[in-house]
C-alpha cells in the first residue's frame, strides 16, 4: 500500500489495483493511471470534507465509483449513476469492496474498509469530541455514550491502516478518541488526521502514549513525502 497525505482529512491511497481517494476538498492529486480502479471516499459534507469539484475532476477516469455518506447528493446525474449512498451502521459490498459503516459523532460516517485482504479505516468526524467549558455534563455524557459505542463495534479488528482525527483544538483532550480507539483496535499503521496543520500534536501523542502504541506504527502526517510512504 501506498499513502499519499493530501490535505487534512483527504489521502490517496494506492494498492496493486485500486486507488481510494478519501475526504478530498482540496489541495494537489498526484496524477492516476486512468484505467486504474477508483474509489473516491466521502465521510460527509461539512467544507473540509467535501467540494462538489471532486466529481468533475475524474470525469475522464475509466472506472470510478463514489462511496458517500447519505448527506452527500452530487448535483449532475451523471455522477450519481456512479455513486452509492450509505448509511450507518451497516454492510455494503461492492464487488471486491467491502464497506462497514459507523455513525458519525458530527455528520455522515465513518468507513471500515475491506479490500483484498487489507483493512483500511478512514474515521471522517467520528471523534470524541469534546471540549472543557463547551457543553453541560449531560452534553458530555451523550458524546461519550455515543462515540464510544460506535467504537466498541470495532473491538477486536484487525485493521491495517488507520486515519483518525487528532483535534489540537481541544486542548487537554486532544487525545482522547485516538486513545480509545487505540485501546479497542490495535492497528497496524495509525495516521493521524484533521490536526489543523499544528502537527505537534503528533508528537506530543506519542510521548504521551509511547507504552499504549507499542508497536503501533505512528505517521508523522505532515512527514509523508510527495511520493508517498509504502506500508505493508
Amino acid at each position: 500500500m501506498n499513502l499519499k497525505y493530501i490535505y487534512h482529512s483527504g489521502f490517496l491511497l494506492e494498492l496493486d489495483t485500486a486507488y481510494m481517494l478519501f475526504d478530498y476538498y482540496k489541495g494537489d492529486i498526484p496524477r492516476l493511471d486512468k484505467d486504474k480502479k477508483l474509489y473516491v471516499f466521502i465521510s460527509h459534507g461539512h467544507g473540509d470534507h467535501f467540494n462538489e469539484d471532486v466529481f468533475d475532476l475524474f470525469r475522464d477516469h475509466k472506472d470510478v465509483e463514489y462511496i458517500l455518506s447519505n448527506d452527500v447528493v452530487p448535483e449532475r446525474q451523471e455522477y450519481a449513476d456512479k455513486s452509492y449512498s450509505l448509511e450507518p451502521n451497516k454492510e455494503y459490498y461492492f464487488g471486491e469492496l467491502g464497506v462497514e459503516t459507523y455513525l458519525s459523532t458530527d455528520l455522515g460516517l465513518a468507513f471500515m474498509i475491506s479490500y483484498k485482504g487489507k483493512t483500511i479505516y478512514h474515521a471522517g468526524d467520528l471523534n470524541w469530541w469534546t471540549w472543557v467549558g463547551f457543553e453541560t455534563e449531560k452534553e458530555f455524557e451523550e458524546l461519550t455514550k455515543n462515540f464510544k459505542n460506535e467504537i466498541d463495534k470495532m473491538e477486536g479488528k484487525e485493521i491495517d491502516l488507520a486515519m483518525v482525527p487528532l483535534d489540537p483544538r481541544q486542548a487537554e483532550r486532544f487525545d482522547w478518541g485516538m486513545k480509545y480507539f487505540i485501546e479497542k483496535t490495535k492497528p497496524r499503521h495509525l495516521v493521524p488526521m484533521h490536526c489543523w496543520n499544528k502537527f505537534t500534536v503528533i508528537d506530543k501523542f506519542r510521548n504521551k502514549h509511547r507504552d499504549l502504541l507499542g508497536d503501533i506504527n505512528l505517521v508523522d502526517t505532515h512527514k509523508i513525502p510527495a511520493q508517498g510512504i509504502e506500508l505493508d
